[in-house]
């Protein structure tokens, strides 16, 4: 077998990603819930958690998954006032 070319981008791709790179989503909504458990978030992390909080308004995937963490993460902080 041949070896295969390396495949560029095309402008679709680069429109999809900067268009992925506005809605809100999942992956970073679950991060940023994540690192709430662990520590107290930055300001810049809690602007990310914010805007993200609708998830995937497409498909609403992990909104349960997001709910019951963000709930343990909201108890967790209380918990250190």
């Amino acid at each position: 077998m041949g070896k295969k070319a390396p495949q560029s981008k095309s402008l679709a791709d680069y429109a999809f990603d900067i268009i992925g790179a506005m809605v809100p989503s999942c992956g970073p909504a679950l991060r940023m819930v994540e690192l709430g458990q662990k520590r107290p978030l930055k300001l810049s992390e809690r602007c990310v958690l914010l805007y993200n909080s609708p998830l995937c308004p497409h498909c609403r995937c992990n909104r349960e998954k997001f709910d019951i963490e963000r709930a343990k993460m909201r108890e967790i902080r209380a918990g250190r006032s």
